[in-house]
């Protein structure tokens, strides 16, 4: 038409910018021969000339509003919409509007509604937050109701989105979409994945009599029909009670009528209209593909498309990497790691190219490992169609997180599902007979003493070899295609002493289950000497007590107006500093390749990044003296010496006592020995990947000198096949490697506002997991891990290197690894979104007999820091008692 104004039916999906999202969506339906309701766009253009007098003043009130005061905020965004409000609709862009209305016929009613061009987008939907109108007759009417949809793009629920979603208001336009009105007998919404459950193969509809105004608006309960995608039968009818409908008025709006008794009661869709509207759900999610959020209106026999869009919550489907067709199951690594942060593909490729099994034909990534939403997942589909592990993995998992092992009984038991490839034991058998051989026979007899120390000089020698291997060749290429080679044999040294951690954590178990359930089988596991993990928190203890003693030590590195090198590089050069700095680069060299979030070989180690650490040994000076840790560490290693004993004791008693007493002393001795060690191989592997970062990094480097990255960090946008295709150890060059790194960074953003499920299946499938336990009403939910009862002030942490915990606070965190084991010292309680029984929090926990819930869905969002919370250990569960003061 002209540079104002543009018809649907010219406009593409690429027009976003000039349309907005709405307008191009519709115009591509229309395009694609869906039927659209005929109308025209007032495109972006129009919408920068009118505010084009105001936008120095709309930046200037715009340039401090946040989501920390949400009373200014409003108050920002209405100051906003009343400078808009004062301002008049350019003339030409008038006259533009006027042209285009009567062309499509002046006397019919339309709709008016807002196209933002970040709206409907692939990432952030922007549903429903600026302004739409109905049966819009006149055309002062309709120029008044452009300038409202110009207007609400500044609502407070919009610049509060758009806060949320990190998007520049500055960069935002808007367009509007005016269509002829539907004067729908019945209107709806279909879902052509189900939003609630995930499941791509099911197709869900909310319909209403009327307008879809009514259903949008909630002012309505819509009737609610599933379909079975691939099949088209009806899964499920809801028929709702309905006592109203809108629909549009005579002289102009909408206004509500009521049903007669028949209508209430009826069903809005025939069966023949279900399958209609499924099917052609069915065709546009083909054409977008993607699952798609589609609003209808079906007036006389006609079936009308008003508008598609992407739906955003539903968290991506996992690479199948399988063969078969059939239903897939898949459990989180990242949930077992606790650390559910999205990681960059290079960080998830590592972790499944070290990964020891399924590498079919020589492939560098396991198979078995996959991801989804930049978290890693473990296909269990092989387990589950073998009868016995269908029964035993979700009872195994129990002790790694609770709410696995609920929604995967859930999945178990579906039947005639769970059939086709299964795990092969005589595969793994050479593998798994020999560490459990090893193991039983360390639980009955043996030397196990010595087993942990020694252990870790084997890692010391490991890492020191693979080392000089990685720095031995002269070029890029040669360090990569050993890195390769490396990756591939990383687990094999773990066999060395995995039988002796399996042995220590089977006694463990076994204790409890030889003698009476009591306190002492929990006490009984703290103090333990060996794990890496405790022996690591002692030392910055040790660190602390160094700066304590020396007062201008600490009084520099607790000048947190100071980044952490620089504190440090003061820090030597006062009195006392030279042994401190010592100290620190000992600590480093044998500790500076952990960190938080470690897993995740993007994010600093400690080596690379000191912040969070040197925050741990400040927040450690809190202690009233020196030595207080040890001293801790030292009671709590005669409280467990002293509860093994009187289970010894107690094993005595009763029939066949003087069978069981040797029995439960051996599992005693092999549990506080052997135990410890469950962290070696983690603490083994994350130094190995500390030495195989840089020549990553180098790669990126080279790769960017040689123009195919555009920064050397955008290397963590690839994957290893692809690293190893541009080095000749993997076959072809393959694709441009700017345009991945583009698109996944693009999907990285949008990963890291998903909540990652802990089970999934392959079609979307979410199973809900719900725990039950005996709490009071309000309560959170979660399991218990480390016993006892403890009230406190909360301290809601994210990030440990930015963020301290005070002596005596509850530590509410969304989950912890090693590198947040420093701030127990100060812990009253602990509690986590995830983790289980086995979980390195939970671990320490006992260790440190601080009580302790893990799996606390939400937890750092339903407690906020200040409020008193109540821990209970030993029933698993959270209350808030009120906002201040015990």
């Amino acid at each position: 038409m002209n540079e104002f104004t543009v018809s649907i039916s010219d406009v593409r999906s690429s027009d976003i910018g000039r349309v907005g999202g709405k307008g191009a969506n519709l115009g591509e339906l229309d395009g694609a021969g869906f039927a659209v309701p005929p109308g025209f766009c007032v495109t972006t253009a129009a919408y920068d000339a009118f505010v084009a007098p105001a936008i120095g003043e709309i930046e200037r009130l715009l340039a401090d509003a946040g989501l920390d005061d949400l009373p200014h905020l409003s108050g920002v965004a209405r100051g906003v919409r009343d400078t808009l409000g004062r301002l008049s609709i350019p003339v030409d862009v008038d006259a533009a509007i006027t042209e285009a209305w009567h062309h499509l016929g002046s006397d019919r009613a339309f709709a008016v509604r807002s196209s933002a061009t970040a709206e409907d987008l692939p990432t952030a939907s922007f549903a429903g937050q600026q302004d739409t109108f109905l049966n819009v007759r006149s055309h002062d009417d309709l120029i008044d109701k452009v300038k409202a949809c110009w207007i609400s793009l500044f609502t407070d629920r919009a610049v509060l989105y758009r806060i949320q979603q990190g998007i520049d208001h500055t960069t935002v336009s808007l367009g509007v979409v005016v269509q002829e009105m539907v004067p729908s007998e019945v209107s709806g919404i279909l879902f052509t994945a189900d939003p609630v459950s995930g499941r791509r193969d099911v197709m869900s509809i909310d319909a209403g009599f009327g307008l879809g105004e009514a259903l949008v608006s909630g002012v309505i309960t819509a009737d609610l029909f599933q379909v079975d995608k691939r099949t088209g039968r009806i899964l499920e009818r809801k028929v709702a009670p309905k006592s109203i409908a809108i629909e549009s008025h005579a002289d102009g709006g909408t206004h509500q009528i009521e049903l007669d008794a028949a209508q209430r009661r009826s069903t809005t869709l025939s069966d023949a209209r279900i399958r209609r509207l499924a099917g052609v759900g069915v065709e546009i999610e083909r054409h977008f593909g993607s699952p798609q959020d589609v609003e209808w209106a079906i007036a006389g026999d006609q079936l009308y498309i008003v508008q598609s869009r992407p739906i955003t919550t539903l968290f991506p489907l996992p690479e199948l990497n399988a063969a078969d067709q059939g239903l897939h199951a898949y459990i989180s690594i990242s949930h077992f790691q606790v650390m559910t942060d999205p990681m960059p593909p290079l960080a998830i490729s590592v972790l499944r190219t070290i990964m020891p099994f399924d590498h079919p034909d020589g492939t560098i990534e396991s198979r078995t490992i996959t991801h989804a939403g930049g978290r890693l997942y473990l296909d269990v589909t092989p387990a589950l169609r073998q009868r016995f592990l269908r029964r035993l993995l979700p009872r195994a998992l129990r002790i790694a997180d609770e709410r696995f092992s609920v929604a995967l009984e859930e999945l178990a038991a579906r039947p005639g599902v769970w059939t086709g490839r299964t795990i092969r034991l005589h595969r793994v058998a050479p593998v798994l007979v020999p560490v459990l051989g090893r193991a039983v026979r360390l639980l009955l007899g043996g030397e196990t003493g010595s087993a942990s120390a020694d252990a870790l000089q084997t890692i010391e020698r490991e890492v020191a070899s693979a080392r000089s291997r990685l720095t031995e060749p002269e070029t890029v290429e040669g360090r990569v295609s050993v890195l390769l080679e490396e990756m591939r044999h990383a687990f094999e040294p773990i066999l060395g002493w995995a039988p002796a951690a399996l042995a220590g954590v089977i006694a463990s178990r076994l204790i409890g289950v030889v003698v009476e359930q009591s306190e002492d089988v929990e006490a009984s596991q703290r103090g333990l000497a060996g794990n890496v993990a405790t022996e690591m928190n002692l030392a910055v203890g040790d660190l602390a007590d160094t700066a304590r003693t020396h007062p201008a030590v600490a009084a520099v590195l607790g000048q947190t107006d100071l980044d952490a090198r620089r504190r440090l590089s003061r820090a030597g050069s006062v009195p006392g500093g030279e042994r401190f700095i010592t100290e620190w680069r000992l600590f480093l060299d044998r500790y500076g390749a952990r960190g938080p979030s470690e897993i995740d070989l993007s994010k600093p180690r400690w080596m690379e990044d000191p912040t969070s650490l040197l925050q741990m040994v400040v927040n450690n000076l809190t202690q009233p003296d020196a030595g207080t840790h040890r001293r801790h560490f030292e009671e709590l290693r005669r409280d467990g010496t002293a509860a093994a004993d009187r289970l010894a004791r107690r094993a005595r008693s009763g029939l066949l006592g003087w069978i069981r007493a040797p029995f439960v002393r051996r599992l005693l001795r092999v549990s506080r020995d052997l135990s410890p060690m469950r962290e070696h191989h983690k603490y083994f592997v994350i130094r190995l990947l500390a030495d195989m970062k840089p020549i990553l990094l180098e790669a990126g480097e080279d790769l960017a000198s040689r123009g195919e990255l555009d920064a050397a960090a955008d290397i963590w946008f690839l994957t290893m096949p692809e690293i190893a295709a541009r080095y000749g150890t993997g076959g072809g060059r393959g694709a441009d490697l700017r345009s991945l790194v583009s698109k996944r960074k693009e999907s990285f953003a949008r990963f890291d506002k998903l909540t990652p499920p802990r089970v999934m299946t392959s079609d979307g499938e979410i199973p809900v997991a719900r725990l039950d336990v005996d709490a009071p009403a309000g309560a959170l939910i979660g399991t218990a891990v480390s016993s006892g009862v403890v009230e406190g002030p909360a301290r809601v942490i994210s990030d440990p290197s930015s963020e301290y915990l005070n002596s005596g606070e509850i530590l509410i965190a969304p989950f912890t690894d090693p590198g947040w084991t420093p701030l127990f010292v100060n812990a009253a309680g602990l509690v986590t979104e995830v983790g289980g029984l086995m979980t390195h929090g939970s671990v320490v926990a006992r260790e440190y007999g601080i009580p302790a819930v893990v799996g606390v869905d939400g937890a750092t969002t339903q407690v906020t820091t200040g409020q008193w919370v109540r821990v209970n250990g030993d029933s698993g569960y959270v209350e808030v008692l009120n906002d201040g003061s015990p």
